[in-house]
């Protein structure tokens, strides 16, 4: 009898909990498409000159077709340049891009007596001769329009501009999953660029003005950490000047990226990702994400109790169906926001993997945090501890 009771408020404390946290969950996607939908696709005609950074580490395959969608954009050539930063290299690179080396635009610096991304960009950065700095990464090709897209971005209040990056060509289920998973995280930083609380952004496509980036320090502050090298400089424009932060929605300004072939390097890069999270300068945002966290985790044990309790299960599976019904209406409006809904392939690959997606999130959004603060990750062939 007291065991049964014991069980009984055990059940009642777990469905309490994961309505009150699926209440909040639900007004934070109510403030996520409120951002989403204030986003503007306003082009502004400026002379502004860029050098676009590429860093690498022992990616001569990917710097071929990286290269060669820099050199076809649409965007005057005497107003970028192109500078890639070898990280202390051990493959042939040189052998596959020496011809791309001939051409003037394009300049290749190796670092000396250093290491890491934030490293190579400074040395990039060091060596601009231009007002704006453009950031993407070796394994990205772009559309046609992305380096014009992105600078227009820029008016005299603009200090950094957040760009799209999407994941393509996947070949099997796992890559199609980080597919849906990846869009939805460039879109929940949109969002809160959209709110005015800049949040997430993707080394792979961001600009910002040079100047801005010596007057704020650059990354001095944050050298120790491995991850999140353009998301604390674009927190410390908009923290520390009179500079607006902006996200890119004009069209046909994608970077886009392959998804992760391996779990455990797909597991490796989320626990970079997350190792950043405490570091963020607004300290508002750590108690959100904290119940955002504790929302997925409760879900999660709800799921394997549910296996042994009709009243949790009723609770867990109507929870589950409405927050899979308004993640679906921000995936949407994701998905035109990032250009894939172009694409009807992608609409109708959205629609029948997203109840995989929940799941998959489920599980992974409760674990990968807690692996991050026991376990260190691989990163470019070097290792990194807690």
């Amino acid at each position: 009898m007291e065991e049964g009771l014991i069980k009984l408020r055990v059940a009642d404390f777990l469905i309490n909990t994961l309505k009150t946290l699926f209440g909040f969950y639900f007004l934070f996607l109510i403030f996520l498409l409120v951002g989403i939908f204030r986003l503007k696709k306003k082009s502004n005609s400026n002379n502004l000159k860029a050098t676009v950074i590429v860093p690498f580490r022992n990616e001569g395959e990917n710097l071929i077709r990286c290269i060669s969608s820099l050199l076809q954009q649409e965007f005057d050539e005497s107003r970028f340049e192109i500078i890639l930063v070898d990280d202390n290299s051990t493959d042939n690179y040189l052998d596959l891009i020496k011809d791309f080396l001939k051409l003037p635009e394009i300049k290749l610096i190796k670092l000396e007596g250093a290491s890491g991304k934030k490293r190579a960009i400074e040395a990039g950065i060091n060596s601009s001769q231009k007002e704006i700095i453009v950031t993407t990464d070796a394994d990205c090709f772009h559309s046609k329009l992305w380096l014009k897209a992105l600078v227009e971005s820029f008016d005299d209040k603009t200090g950094f501009v957040a760009g799209k990056v999407v994941y393509s060509n996947a070949k099997n289920i796992f890559e199609e999953l980080q597919e849906i998973e990846f869009a939805s995280l460039v879109s929940i930083g949109a969002a809160f660029i959209g709110n005015k609380i800049p949040l997430l952004a993707n080394g792979a496509s961001c600009a910002y003005r040079k100047e801005l980036f010596f007057r704020v320090g650059g990354f001095h502050d944050n050298l120790n950490l491995v991850s999140g090298d353009e998301e604390f400089l674009m927190q410390k424009i908009h923290f520390d000047t009179e500079y607006e932060v902006k996200f890119c929605a004009l069209e046909q300004s994608v970077a886009y990226t392959e998804p992760i072939s391996e779990i455990q390097k797909f597991i490796n890069q989320r626990k970079r990702w997350v190792s950043k999270v405490p570091f963020y300068r607004n300290k508002l945002l750590l108690p959100v994400l904290v119940m955002l966290y504790l929302f997925y985790l409760t879900g999660l044990i709800s799921l394997f109790v549910s296996f042994f309790n009709q009243q949790v299960a009723c609770a867990f599976i109507n929870i589950f169906v409405l927050k899979s019904l308004i993640d679906f209406v921000f995936m949407l409006r994701g998905y035109s926001l990032l250009e894939l809904s172009k694409n009807i392939s992608n609409i109708l690959k959205l629609l029948i993997l997203f109840p995989v997606a929940e799941v998959f999130h489920l599980f992974y959004i409760s674990i990968v945090p807690i692996l991050s603060q026991l376990t260190g990750f691989q990163w470019k062939g070097r290792s990194f501890k807690r």
